[in-house]
């Protein structure tokens, strides 16, 4: 599984988006995805925020065995490193407007329960 990362003085700064990037945050997320190259394990992910020891991350299943019509292909994951659990995720198709809310809705929710 391949995983943007930043230094850890960018990681500090960048990783905590203020809620008014979210929008676009996530939507640079999608880019990066797009540009990364297909992994073997049928996945690429993105890391989009951290609030200590919990991240969310957007991944893209990209193998044809894991597309299905009624799966969705990216996945918005809050995944917690103190517990080793995903804590919350929702599935997106192409980021419409109610996939894009949703998506905000769930990164700060992420933000404040880490608070």
């Amino acid at each position: 599984m391949t995983q943007t990362r930043l230094s850890s003085r960018a990681r500090s700064d960048a990783m905590v988006p203020d809620p008014d990037s979210l929008e676009p945050s996530i939507l640079r997320a999608y880019v990066q995805l797009a540009a990364m190259p297909d992994q073997a394990s049928g996945v690429k992910t993105a890391t989009l925020a951290r609030f200590g020891s919990v991240e969310v991350r957007l991944t893209e299943l990209t193998q044809p065995e894991n597309k299905s019509r009624d799966i969705p292909p990216f996945w918005l994951e809050v995944y917690c490193h103190a517990t080793g659990t995903t804590l919350d995720s929702c599935g997106c198709f192409d980021f419409d407007e109610p996939e894009l809310a949703a998506a905000v809705d769930l990164v700060d929710d992420a933000r404040r329960k880490a608070a």
